[in-house]
């Protein structure tokens, strides 16, 4: 599904738009030409879905060079592994996540709580990545004409990042669980969701001057994306916490 010039959904599930296994996040190809890359892995059940989508999206996979995680939790996390064997893909991730990936770590990454949600199934495997690239906050990879940045955003889970896509003519914000339509949040009994953290977060990405608003779940915004930041932010200023997904 072709969201804007530059930006594809290959993947999404139940809370989004049912085009991958109903566990997976909102899974975003972004097409920098000579070079594209996704944002998100979904949960690794059936890795099969996403690549048919990316076939799809008629960008081939040999462009695919970078996969960017935004945090651990299996839905966003649990799919690198299979996409990096099948694409040849460099992950990166902050350092928190990494190591939760790299040693496949299931009750870091939570996956306990969501097997409590109904997320994922009994028998779902976290599956580790053997090898992830540590990001830092400001720090920026290149990808053909396009740059994307990490933005540093811990509260919904340790070590979360939201994206920021550079491209011509403006930017785009991919903000995870961090924010969703709407100026939501997510809060969860899981042992590393900090709200104060999360709302330092949001004061933060209400900072970085953006267009398009993709999150990791539900609908988004292609321009004017900046008023979900603001939606939650007014929330913060009048002493409250933003809506609640839960």
């Amino acid at each position: 599904m072709q969201l804007t010039r530059r930006i594809h959904l290959v993947g999404s599930g139940v809370w989004g738009f049912g085009l991958s296994h109903a566990s997976d996040c909102h899974v975003y190809l972004v097409d920098g030409g000579t070079e594209a890359a996704l944002i998100d892995t979904g949960a690794g059940v059936d890795d099969a879905a996403i690549l048919a989508l990316i076939d799809a999206s008629g960008i081939s996979r040999e462009r695919i060079r970078h996969a960017f995680v935004s945090h651990a939790h299996a839905d966003h996390a649990g799919g690198a592994a299979g996409l990096r064997e099948a694409l040849g893909l460099t992950v990166h991730a902050a350092p928190e996540v990494a190591e939760i990936l790299e040693t496949g770590d299931e009750a870091k990454a939570s996956v306990p709580v969501g097997r409590a949600q109904g997320t994922y199934t009994p028998d779902y495997v976290y599956r580790a990545v053997d090898r992830v690239e540590r990001t830092r906050d400001g720090s920026r990879v290149r990808i053909g004409s396009l740059e994307i940045e990490t933005v540093a955003t811990p509260g919904h889970a340790a070590g979360h990042n939201a994206y920021l896509l550079h491209r011509e003519g403006g930017a785009d914000l991919f903000t995870g669980d961090t924010l969703l339509f709407g100026g939501m949040i997510i809060l969860q009994s899981s042992w590393d969701c900090d709200l104060h953290a999360h709302l330092d977060s949001l004061r933060r990405l209400a900072t970085h001057a953006h267009d398009g608003f993709f999150p990791g779940h539900l609908t988004f915004s292609v321009t004017d994306g900046a008023r979900h930041v603001r939606a939650a932010v007014e929330a913060i200023e009048r002493g409250g916490i933003p809506r609640t997904l839960f």
